[in-house]
């Protein structure tokens, strides 16, 4: 009874308390340890954090720095081989591989971040803890899971050192449709990039012109868009926010001397590869996990189509019903065309003005 009662205590503790001489030294004398870990899933990956008090590990002889700032750091290899080689992992029958191993340590903790890659499947991933015969017999490990089922906590120990993990085969519908979102209201919200298309379908043109300009400009964007999200270019705002000014600035004034919008889908695309780098600027600002990232770039670029379609939507058949009108043709598309040419140029000014700033 009284080690449930400490252990119920030690369960309502913050984790830095464990750490007190006092506690300490009366868990020591009732042989009672508890350490902690944080699991969650998302597709075929599984992250562990494991979080064990200093004392726990010197006693099994991890090297722990006794100085504040901590310049001599873990000991990487005796966690390893004393804690991470004794975590069994598999799903379906199959060891999923350890990926990633970090270890750091505070004041009175010791963390390290274990990432495994599983095979897929819809089967639950299997945690076999294995390091309960290192520390004494009545040693408790204390995991918050997190997974498809939701959140729970378990306590686990030498006589049940197993636990379940759902995992869903790929990345939540609730994370899919939060980047989808974000995509349209990146659109809806950039004037900079409406500006731009609306420039392009101020004069009108027959359905194949137009389907073939709109064309263009969404391929360009999606290429640059994955180039930057993928990391492979990804110049800096200060080149492309200015350039998107300038690209606006183009399409506005040479709406004033050309005549047919037959063939722009070839200037089009050139230009639309710079908005795809301004695209890809609110998902980095986001991250994304290498984990997520074909279906979170997908739903965002898909997002971003969307909202194209939903302005394009109103404002074409308000463009192509207007241009019936010989005044407007003749008057309002010029002074609208030379209006969003000098827009485009003050924005791009502006834009390089602040970035010179900036320094």
């Amino acid at each position: 009874m009284r080690r449930l009662v400490l252990l119920a205590i030690l369960l309502l503790l913050p984790s830095h308390a464990f750490a007190h001489a006092g506690i300490i030294s009366g868990v020591e004398r009732q042989k009672l340890t508890v350490s902690r870990s944080t699991w969650k899933s998302e597709g075929r990956t599984l992250t562990a954090n494991l979080l064990f008090v200093r004392h726990q590990l010197e006693h099994i002889g991890v090297n722990v720095p006794e100085s504040v700032d901590f310049e001599g750091g873990v000991n990487e290899e005796a966690v390893k081989k004393a804690l991470i080689d004794k975590i069994v992992v598999t799903r379906q029958g199959k060891a999923c591989d350890a990926v990633t191993i970090v270890s750091g340590d505070t004041k009175d903790q010791v963390t390290t971040q274990i990432q495994w890659q599983c095979p897929g499947g819809s089967e639950p991933i299997l945690v076999t803890l294995g390091f309960f015969d290192i520390f004494d017999p009545d040693h408790r490990h204390l995991a918050s899971i997190s997974d498809e089922s939701g959140a729970r906590t378990e306590v686990l120990g030498a006589a049940n050192p197993v636990v379940k993990i759902t995992a869903a085969p790929g990345v939540s519908s609730w994370l899919s449709w939060s980047f989808f979102k974000l995509g349209i209201e990146h659109i809806l919200i950039g004037w900079d990039h409406l500006l731009f298309l609306f420039a392009l379908i101020l004069l009108g043109g027959t359905f194949k012109s137009l389907f073939g300009t709109i064309t263009a400009f969404t391929i360009a964007h999606s290429i640059t868009l994955a180039l930057a999200a993928l990391e492979i270019w990804t110049p800096g705002p200060a080149i492309v926010e200015p350039m998107i000014g300038a690209t606006i600035a183009y399409v506005g004034f040479e709406n004033l001397f050309l005549k047919e919008p037959k063939g722009r889908w070839r200037i089009t695309f050139l230009l639309g590869l710079i908005h795809g780098f301004g695209f890809a600027g609110a998902l980095i600002e986001v991250g994304i996990a290498q984990t997520q990232l074909a279906t979170t770039l997908l739903m965002f670029n898909l997002g971003v189509e969307v909202g194209q379609l939903m302005v394009l939507a109103v404002f074409l058949p308000l463009v192509l019903l207007a241009r019936r009108s010989k005044w407007v043709v003749n008057r309002a598309v010029p002074v609208l065309s030379a209006g969003i040419g000098g827009t485009g140029l003050v924005l791009a000014i502006m834009r390089i003005v602040e970035a010179v700033g900036r320094g």
